[in-house]
């Protein structure tokens, strides 16, 4: 059994179904296959698993999943409205990552929705781009399924990654967040290379199956991953990263110097790297 997001964003849940170790956004599809109390066991289109709420998840088949047309929402956030104008009633507010279904009529700026409740709405139409990723995963039977996506252009993607990790700048820290009103540092990193087109691991670490790979220091290169322990940030260039961190200067996403010399040096961060990696 398959199904969508159906709330513009729910907590994946660790067996206690209390504890946050995910945050899936509107639009994004799941593997169903268990069940326990009010919640779905559910595999993620980038592989991820663990428990969401069934009140979240609107269920489908395989053929209706494989045959949607999704786009992107690019925004931070943007509502949904139920007529393109300003005043109109809010249906939904979804946030940058989501994934909508548009219907093909427009309206002075406005782009007409179908909503998985069965409403439609209409939203600007800057808050719309093109899907990067996609949902191949669930229904794959290749193990090495993550290394054998497209590989972009090394130049345009370093660029773009850290742009759009820059986006999120000032977001507060949310344990297992990855939305504009709140996001981890592994949740940054996910989504910054989500929206342009490659799934990585959802957590703090390098993993078998997933396209990062170790590489020195020494070699580091913007968008590429700088590791700690339980922690991740991404590398901006010049010295500079950006990570989305708890620490009480910051409390979000933030950029830090690896440079002593710098007022943004973080010694206690600098001093517990163990690895960095590359998509490259």
């Amino acid at each position: 059994m398959y199904g969508l997001i159906k709330q513009p964003a729910v907590f994946l849940l660790d067996e206690d179904l209390k504890s946050r170790t995910d945050e899936l956004l509107y639009g994004w599809a799941v593997k169903i296959t268990a069940k326990k109390e009010d919640c779905w066991y559910v595999t993620t289109h980038y592989g991820y698993q663990g428990y969401v709420a069934k009140s979240a998840v609107k269920s489908l088949t395989l053929p209706e999943l494989q045959q949607r047309q999704t786009k992107l929402i690019t925004r931070a956030a943007i509502d949904v409205l139920d007529q393109p104008k300003v005043q109109g009633e809010i249906l939904a507010t979804l946030y940058r990552g989501s994934l909508v279904t548009l219907t093909g009529k427009e309206a002075d700026g406005y782009l007409q929705v179908s909503l998985l409740d069965g409403q439609l709405g209409w939203l600007s139409h800057t808050a719309v781009g093109e899907r990067q990723d996609e949902d191949d995963y669930l229904w794959s039977t290749d193990k090495d399924f993550f290394l054998l996506q497209g590989m972009p252009d090394e130049d345009s993607f370093r660029k773009s990654v850290t742009e759009t990790a820059m986006q999120y700048l000032g977001t507060q820290y949310r344990w297992a967040g990855k939305s504009p009103d709140g996001i981890d540092c592994s949740g940054l990193v996910f989504m910054s290379y989500m929206l342009n087109g490659v799934l990585i691991y959802r957590d703090a670490e390098i993993a078998d199956q997933w396209p990062i790979h170790e590489i020195q220091f020494e070699d580091l290169l913007p968008g590429d991953l700088i590791f700690f322990p339980g922690h991740v940030a991404m590398y901006l260039g010049h010295g500079k990263y950006i990570n989305s961190t708890g620490y009480s200067e910051h409390f979000g996403v933030a950029i830090s110097s690896l440079r002593k010399e710098d007022p943004d040096y973080r010694a206690d961060l600098f001093k517990m790297i163990e690895k960095c990696g590359s998509l490259f």
